[in-house]
Parts: structure tokens; C-alpha cells; sequence
């Protein structure tokens, strides 16, 4: 009790403002006016009650601040740890810087190294597109070998056929099978050129050759079949007559026609002729292996040439047979479709007789 104040003081106690009647009025406390003194209202029950009130209310004002200090001690702990953190994550950030420049220092390694083997890279190009031009250089001289190659091999070819045939009379019929895979060759230049075998016109005459362009020859590739006589170096050249001067006739035969009908039918065989012009090298007496050929560009028209099977009277089964025949002794132009029309089978006597005989029909109609 003695530390409440007087009630005269100019403060106020714990937000009660001075009163003349009773200090804790503001409580719900009333000075009974029959109580004289001050002193005496203290003691009353009355004024009791608002002073346990009263202390009740300092207490609470007590907890309340014990509740913001153990805040402020919360708050503290907090600063702490957040200090800790902060501290951590400074030592985080060294170790982080530390690495940062490690990895600066290996990008900058790794770029010299790029730099280097860009370097590398570009000397390999180089040399790379040299080494391809040497092959390219190696590819064209391995394509002119083979070239070359492939006629020394139809050259052997042919003696070994010679050999076999003896074909020694001036004519010579060619079978030539796989002729759509030969066709390809030529459309594709991987071959763009056949030759036939060999054959002399006698046992001491002219050594000849075929040579076949199935998708055609300059001005006719792509349009005709083209057909050439080769002239080739012979064992009798030095005895023989230059230039090559004869009458020169290729047959492409009709199969279709001679298979369906024989010889009920008349075949559409192709007949093609030239006589060698004697200021041409090709019929000079040869220098070399063999001259270059001379003969008919535009022999037979691929577009009637490649109809499909059915339709096709000169390719049978992949397979087409040539004739050449050399005119010794000026037969009759007229006379080639009878000529290329005998049966083949016929000795070459009997044929000769054959044409003989017809040539001497064809003469006795014409005087009469």
C-alpha cells in the first residue's frame, strides 16, 4: 500500500489520472462521503477490490513484457543465425569465386586448344582436297587403263575365237547376247562401245572387226544405233592392196518374223551399206593395233531397237545376230535382201551358187 502515491501528486498512476475522490476511480471506485479521510476509504472493501483489480492489471502489464523480451531474445537468435548463414554462404561465394576462375582458366586452355585444332582441321582439308585431286588424276588414268584393258581383252577374245572359226570368207554373222545389260553400259559410258571377233576376208586377206555402239555414235547418241568396220594390222598387210576399197554391208535380222512365218513371210531385216572413202585413214594400211573405225551412225533407231519383247523383231530372248558381208566383186545393191535372206545353214558354196543363179534370173528378166 505504501507505494501508492498520494493522490495530490501531479502524475498519474499506472494511466489513472489524479482525482479528488479516490485514486482508483477510474476502476469503478466512489469515495463514500460518510468515510472523512482518505485513509479510512483505503481500508474499505469497496477500494480493496479496485486495488486487487489494480495489481491484477500490473501483473498483466508485467507478463506482457516478458513476452516482448523473450521476443527481442527470439528475434536475437534469429540475427544470429541469419549471421551464420550469411557467413556460410560469404565462404560458399569464395569457394565459388575460386572456382569461377579456375573454369575461366580452362576455357581460356580449351579455346587455345580449339584455336589449335582448327588449325589442324584446316591443314587436313588441304591436304585432304589434294589427295583428291590425286585420286580424282588416279581415277581418270585408272578409267583410260581399263579402257584400254578392256579392248587388249576383246583383241584376245577375238584371236581365240579366230582360232576356233576360222571364219576366212569375207562375211561373218555376230551373235550378241546380254544385250540389255550391254545397253545400260553404253546409256551409262561405262562402256559405250562392243566389238565383235575378229574375221579375214581370205587366208591371206584382210583382217577385220565389227565395232557396235548400242546407244549410238556422236551425232546419233541417244537417237541411233551406230555400226562401224574396223580395219585391223594383219599378217598379209605388206601384200595386200591399200586402201580398203570394197563394198561394206551390215544385217541386223528380223528373229521375230523368221520364227513366226519362216520363209512364207518376207523378214524386215535392217540392211545398211557404204563403200569406204579411200582418202580415210581408217582404210589406210593400219600403223597401230587398229584403225579408227568407219561405217553407219545412224544404222537402226533406238526407239524401234528397245521396243518391248513383244514387239520387238530384233531382240529375241536378250539376243541379236549381225551380219557383215564385204563385196568382192560388185554384186548388185538390189541383191542384199536376197543375200541376208538364205538360210544361213547352207554351205557357203550353195549360197554363192544360190546368188549366182539369182543374179542370172534377175538378168535374163531384165533383157527380155
Amino acid at each position: 500500500m505504501s507505494d501508492i502515491p498520494n493522490r495530490d501528486q501531479n502524475n498519474s498512476i499506472y494511466g489513472l489520472p489524479n482525482t479528488k475522490l479516490c485514486p482508483l476511480a477510474e476502476l469503478g471506485c466512489t469515495k463514500d462521503e460518510k468515510v472523512k479521510t482518505t485513509e479510512k476509504h483505503f481500508t474499505t472493501e469497496e477500494h480493496q477490490k479496485r486495488l486487487v483489480i489494480l495489481a491484477q492489471n500490473i501483473i498483466e502489464n508485467k507478463t506482457s513484457n516478458s513476452n516482448n523480451d523473450s521476443n527481442i531474445d527470439d528475434t536475437t537468435a534469429d540475427l544470429y543465425k541469419t549471421h551464420e548463414k550469411i557467413s556460410k554462404n560469404i565462404e560458399t561465394l569464395e569457394t565459388l569465386k575460386d572456382q569461377l576462375l579456375h573454369l575461366s582458366s580452362t576455357i581460356l586452355q580449351t579455346h587455345n586448344l580449339l584455336k589449335s585444332c582448327q588449325t589442324e582441321i584446316d591443314d587436313t582439308k588441304q591436304n585432304n582436297e589434294m589427295q583428291k585431286n590425286e585420286i580424282n588424276s588416279m581415277l581418270t588414268n585408272e578409267q583410260v587403263l581399263e579402257s584400254e584393258a578392256n579392248i587388249l581383252k576383246q583383241q584376245v577374245e577375238y584371236r581365240n575365237q579366230l582360232a576356233k572359226s576360222h571364219l576366212l570368207d569375207g562375211s561373218m554373222i555376230w551373235r550378241i547376247e546380254n544385250v540389255l545389260e550391254k545397253t545400260y553400259d553404253a546409256q551409262s559410258e561405262r562402256q559405250t562401245s562392243i566389238y565383235s571377233p575378229a574375221f579375214f576376208t581370205s587366208e591371206s586377206g584382210y583382217k577385220l572387226c565389227v565395232r557396235l555402239y548400242l546407244n549410238g555414235d556422236g551425232s546419233a547418241r541417244g537417237t541411233h544405233v551406230s555400226i562401224f568396220l574396223v580395219i585391223l594390222r594383219g599378217p598379209y598387210d605388206a601384200i595386200l592392196q591399200w586402201p580398203f576399197s570394197y563394198r561394206v554391208s551390215f544385217c541386223l535380222y528380223d528373229q521375230l518374223t523368221i520364227m513366226e512365218s519362216g520363209e512364207l513371210k518376207q523378214a524386215k531385216h535392217i540392211i545398211e551399206s557404204f563403200r569406204p572413202d579411200t582418202k580415210s585413214l581408217s582404210f589406210q594400211r593400219p600403223p597401230l593395233s587398229m584403225n579408227i573405225a568407219s561405217g553407219i551412225p545412224k544404222f537402226i533407231s533406238l526407239d524401234e531397237f528397245n521396243l518391248p519383247a513383244p514387239m520387238n523383231r530384233y531382240v529375241i530372248n536378250d539376243t541379236i545376230f549381225i551380219k557383215v558381208l564385204i563385196d568382192f566383186i560388185g554384186i548388185p545393191r538390189s541383191m542384199s535382201a536376197f543375200i541376208f535372206s538364205l538360210n544361213c545353214a547352207l554351205p557357203k558354196e550353195i549360197q554363192q551358187k544360190l546368188v549366182d543363179e539369182e543374179i542370172k534370173r534377175r538378168a535374163e528378166q531384165v533383157s527380155s
